[in-house]
């Protein structure tokens, strides 16, 4: 039986309860909307290391009420200095000092406990959030969707959202859907899984969509939080290249330094069989990247000895085709994931969150209990905004991840004789735009700086932005800034980019 029985007011589900599912509950409660949210752990845990948050979700964070509570943690990040394996600087930049005087938002750097601890505090109503309460399934009628908790709990709503991450248990639930109502279907994969070589085109595309093998994964990551024994000022950030793998600090809250170490791994891998690390195999790795230097007179060793927490993770990438089924759709990593080198995942999530939830307010109002139907145009609209721009941030991250580490001969050639040259005005300016195209929340005033802000086009009015990495030129790529504009096949200026910061 469900345990909630009110079924005359629209509401919503959520499985995850991270920074996205926070955050879409936060949206969902200012907008007057019911939800219940599932996460399996506690609220506010200690797992992971950092979250960067950028212009255009500092707005959406100004809009829901946070972003004052955030802003009293961090210091605002403004220098950068690029270094090579031998210690020498070849480009001191203030590109991070330029976009906040051309956005007047900076991008911050912020503990993701602390993020955590601060959106789940400014929930209102805590009852509607449910810790240690993890989605094993969910059943579906022609009235709503009914969730069945691990305890054996059931919750009934209209929608089910997972934002529950890289391995969604939402995802997956959906995809044994699919597969049981289309039989044909179903047969096909399982045909298809056994010679997997031999598929065709369009059994490699089911498998993609339906048992989520979308993401690869072929950089691996140490990120960690360090006490900041005078290895760098406040507000700086340290990049360095290496053959193969790099390394980047950033203090962006007093005493403390966030870091990360990329390292090429030595095979591509595919979920669901990314590699799960141990502690041990990060000793492993410091051990042998260990005597690396990050910047003047410290070293990736330095770092982690002076350690507060830190992990080691697989950096997957890619981008799902299947997003949604009936009643059901997915948020955030469990339908797209960048890598992290420009700090790019967690604030395309809440974009995910701006669109989805402008298209919820608005119906919901017209007609309190959609229909199945109208549910599916919102998810498909929300689907159309952000898909395009989910493929724009997960192939230029990708990018960044590969120019960082000096991937070819080319990268190298241009993080040293050309990126350099690029002005930071330039590269500011160039960010800026990608950063405006950011969805706000349509149903709450906007701040005060952005009362004429225009709202960005439509997906269908807008020029289609995929970028070929054939067409990239690395001007401004060094986890810098800049977005590149480049010619597409019409000979259209089309703005991609390479943004910079976690």
């Amino acid at each position: 039986m469900a345990s909630n029985q009110d079924t005359k007011k629209f509401k919503v589900l959520i499985a995850g309860g991270s920074l996205v599912g926070l955050g879409l509950a936060l949206a969902l409660e200012r907008a007057g909307i019911d939800y219940e949210l599932f996460e399996k752990g506690d609220f506010a845990t200690q797992l992971g290391a950092s979250i960067g948050i950028h212009p255009h979700t500092i707005r959406i964070l100004e809009q829901l009420g946070v972003w004052e509570d955030i802003e009293k943690q961090v210091v605002p990040l403004k220098v950068r200095h690029h270094y090579d394996g031998n210690g020498h600087c070849f480009e001191q930049s203030h590109v991070l000092e330029n976009i906040t005087e051309i956005l007047q938002r900076p991008i911050i750097f912020v503990e993701r406990c602390k993020a955590l601890e601060v959106l789940h505090n400014h929930v209102r109503d805590k009852s509607k959030l449910h810790a240690r309460t993890a989605v094993v399934g969910y059943e579906e009628t022609a009235q709503g969707v009914t969730v069945t908790a691990e305890n054996g709990e059931q919750y009934h709503g209209h929608i089910l959202i997972g934002a529950d991450g890289i391995h969604s248990k939402v995802r997956k639930l959906m995809a044994d859907k699919i597969s049981v109502t289309d039989q044909s279907l179903a047969k096909e994969i399982n045909e298809g899984l056994s010679h997997l070589p031999a598929l065709d085109r369009r059994r490699a595309h089911l498998i993609d969509t339906i048992l989520s093998t979308a993401f690869t994964s072929e950089y691996n990551c140490i990120f960690a939080v360090s006490r900041n024994d005078q290895f760098l000022p406040d507000s700086m950030v340290h990049n360095v290249y290496y053959d193969d793998y790099s390394s980047v600090a950033a203090t962006g809250v007093h005493g403390l330094v966030f870091w990360f170490l990329f390292v090429k791994a030595s095979k591509l891998t595919r979920t669901p069989n990314c590699p799960r690390f141990t502690d041990e195999d990060a000793e492993k790795t410091i051990q042998k990247y260990g005597s690396s230097l990050v910047g003047p007179g410290y070293t990736v060793k330095d770092l982690w000895d002076a350690r507060v927490k830190g992990t080691m993770v697989p950096l997957e990438e890619g981008v799902l085709k299947k997003w949604s089924h009936n009643r059901v759709v997915l948020m955030g990593d469990s339908v797209h994931k960048a890598t992290v080198n420009p700090g790019l995942g967690g604030n395309l999530a809440y974009e995910g969150v701006a669109r989805l939830t402008n298209g919820l307010v608005p119906l919901l109002k017209e007609s309190p209990m959609p229909s199945l139907e109208q549910l599916t145009k919102v998810f498909n609209q929300y689907i159309a905004g952000q898909k395009p721009r989910a493929e724009t941030v997960v192939d230029i991250s990708g990018q960044i991840t590969r120019y960082e580490a000096q991937n070819s001969w080319v990268l190298k050639f241009a993080a040293r004789h050309i990126v350099p040259w690029v002005s930071d005005k330039l590269k500011a300016k160039l960010y800026a735009s990608f950063s405006r195209g950011g969805p706000c929340l349509d149903y709450l005033p906007l701040p005060a700086m952005d009362a004429g802000l225009r709202k960005p086009a439509k997906p269908e009015q807008m020029p289609n932005a995929g970028i070929s990495p054939k067409l990239i030129t690395f001007m401004g790529m060094g986890g810098t800034a800049a977005i590149l504009w480049h010619m597409n096949s019409q000979n259209a200026l089309l703005p991609t980019f390479s943004t910079f910061m976690r």
